[in-house]
């Protein structure tokens, strides 16, 4: 079973490459390109983001502009 997630891995860091090179090819007639380095893509460090509950986010809005209720 290992070996079949290895694979899929590989494949689908092989389609991602893919996919940026293209559009890295695609850009470069523009004289535009990608921000993000290929290896920012897999970057695990980046993708931690708190986890925040809906009322969290509510409290932290409403703090933020200033509104309460009575």
């Amino acid at each position: 079973m290992r070996y079949v997630e290895a694979r899929i891995e590989s494949l689908m860091r092989d389609e991602a490459y893919r996919a940026y090179m293209a559009k890295s090819l695609q850009l470069i007639p523009q004289n535009k390109y990608i921000t993000t380095s290929y290896f920012d893509l897999f970057d695990k460090k980046q993708d931690k983001k708190p986890e925040l509950s809906g009322d969290e986010i509510v409290e932290d809005i409403m703090a933020r502009a200033g509104l309460h209720f009575r």
